[in-house]
């Protein structure tokens, strides 16, 4: 395909034209006008090829640029989605990891305390039950002397005041003649006199049984603590000789074949009282071949494992490496496996 252009032009030139001979000769000016067409056909079917081709050529590239760019979002949203899986899975695994071993230290130190809130429960139940007792056998002895206390003071003021229960006795018959007589006029004063008399009676008799009882008191309490005394006199101080049951931990350890240490720890206050005489003579016991040991039961080896793992706790310091690792050290170097106690068979 093509396309057609056409050109045309006069082309006009003045040239000179000699005579002929004949005509004696000469050269004379002509004007020489010469029409010209030009027409150009022009091919445009190799440009309109490379055009289409460079056209196909750019849809193309504009394709794989568009897929290109579509891979790469792609890679980058999948890119952004693992890296972002993966810091909140390591987030929460870190948060997990804490919160475990948070749970099993305080569930170490709750076992430990649950533990030593059991043995204060057992001993507040022991003294509870041992007051209990004590104030029974003490409200009942004080309760008979209180109830004979009060027996003899009723008839101890019965006779002092006999005769004023007589007098209301008197005055009571008389009060109910009065009210029985044809005296109705003479009510309202005598009832006031009455009961003014009876008051004033109340009164005194009220006084005197408060005074009587404290007295009778006082003299109690003195007559108890001069007899409190006298048994404190004839009391004669002793000693009595017994058994005492102190923990003890026994450590033999080698340090080659040909010699060995043996060591007890105790309490330091009993050890520095007792001396070294008493420990070496619980060595050589505790060393007879009379003895037969056997590996510990689990459940005392749980007991002492728990204990162990309260003390270990207690003496960490918090955000301290070092507490850290020595508490680390001691746990691998420690081996309750090892622990024997005396067989009683």
């Amino acid at each position: 395909m093509g396309f057609l252009k056409s050109y045309k032009e006069t082309v006009s030139k003045t040239v000179s034209v000699p005579y002929e001979a004949s005509n004696k000769g000469g050269t004379k000016s002509v004007t020489v006008d010469i029409p010209v067409e030009i027409n150009l056909h022009f091919n445009t079917d190799p440009f309109s090829e490379s055009v289409k081709s460079c056209e196909n050529d750019i849809t193309l590239l504009t394709a794989a640029v568009v897929a290109t760019e579509q891979v790469e979002v792609r890679t980058k949203e999948e890119n952004s989605l693992r890296v972002a899986d993966s810091v909140v899975n390591g987030f929460f695994s870190y948060i997990r990891s804490e919160i475990s071993q948070q749970v099993t230290e305080l569930v170490q130190v709750a076992e430990g305390k649950q533990i030593i809130l059991k043995e204060l429960i057992k001993r507040s139940t022991s003294v509870k039950s041992q007051m209990e007792k004590d104030f029974n056998r003490i409200s009942s002895r004080y309760i008979k002397v209180f109830q004979d206390l009060n027996k003899e003071l009723s008839y101890r003021v019965y006779e002092l005041n006999k005769y004023i229960f007589n007098f209301e006795s008197q005055t009571n018959n008389h009060k109910v003649r009065a009210i029985n007589s044809d005296l109705i006029n003479v009510i309202a004063v005598f009832g006031a006199e009455c009961s003014s008399l009876i008051s004033k009676i109340s009164s005194s008799v009220t006084k005197k049984r408060a005074i009587d009882t404290i007295t009778k008191a006082k003299n109690f309490i003195l007559t108890q603590k001069r007899l409190y005394n006298e048994i404190q006199k004839g009391i004669v101080n002793e000693e009595i000789s017994g058994d005492v049951v102190v923990p003890v931990c026994f450590i033999e350890s080698y340090s080659n074949p040909n010699s060995y240490e043996r060591k007890i720890y105790s309490q330091e206050d009993l050890a520095q009282k007792e001396g070294s005489e008493v420990w070496d003579h619980i060595i050589m016991q505790i060393s007879s071949e009379d003895i037969k040991w056997e590996a510990i039961s689990q459940k005392d080896k749980s007991n002492i494992a728990l204990y162990f793992e309260y003390e270990l706790e207690k003496r960490v310091k918090q955000g301290d490496p070092h507490s850290f690792r020595v508490r680390e050290t001691i746990r691998k170097i420690a081996n309750l496996d090892s622990i024997c106690v005396m067989s009683n068979r």
